[in-house]
């Protein structure tokens, strides 16, 4: 089967792409396929409040419309499609399964974070594009010494009067002063070598 495969190389496309797509979109255990190909079926909800979490599926291709109901019909659907679908619909089922972010377990400089920081420089990664920090979905989540921090670290100097202010009104505050700015929060940052 494997020196078959190597000779067919648009099957062997169409199975990669399956392997990672059942996982994707079905949460299908690696071993309902033959190609032990590992991955993870992302949510909309593990990235809210970027441009990037909406249209969660969106980007898949014309496969992504009209996805089986059940997940081994999908390499049949597979098969038939052209190169620019199945590139489509291998992109998305990759990009879903990005993780550079770094756990406190582990180290900046361990061989996932290198991979992580090599990706955002071939990709010119630009946050600025994808996310703004927000009362919503990052200052109202931290503390009131996090905020003042990020404040601190944005625009170089704090303000006396900030750490008497309500919560809700510092994480206001900080939406306005720290947006344009460039500043993200430490788990945005993109990683670098």
């Amino acid at each position: 089967m494997r020196a078959s495969l190597i000779e067919r190389p648009h099957v062997a496309f169409a199975g990669a792409v399956y392997a990672l797509a059942l996982q994707v979109f079905y949460n299908g255990p690696r071993r309902d396929s033959v190609l032990q190909i590992t991955a993870k079926r992302r949510t909309a909800a593990a990235g809210r409040g970027h441009r990037g979490s909406q249209g969660n599926r969106g980007g898949a291709g014309p496969l992504d419309r009209a996805t089986p109901s059940n997940g081994f019909d999908l390499f049949s659907q597979c098969l038939p499609q052209d190169g620019d679908t199945l590139r489509g619909l291998l992109t998305f089922s990759a990009a879903q399964n990005v993780n550079a972010v770094l756990p406190k377990a582990d180290r900046p400089d361990s061989s996932r974070m290198v991979h992580a920081a090599l990706l955002a420089e071939a990709l010119q990664l630009d946050m600025g594009a994808w996310f703004t920090p927000t009362p919503a979905n990052y200052f109202s989540r931290i503390s009131k010494a996090g905020i003042i921090e990020a404040l601190r670290e944005a625009k170089g100097a704090t303000a006396l009067t900030w750490s008497g202010m309500k919560k809700a009104d510092l994480a206001a505050l900080a939406e306005r002063e720290i947006t344009g700015t460039g500043w993200f929060p430490d788990p945005l940052r993109a990683p670098t070598v």
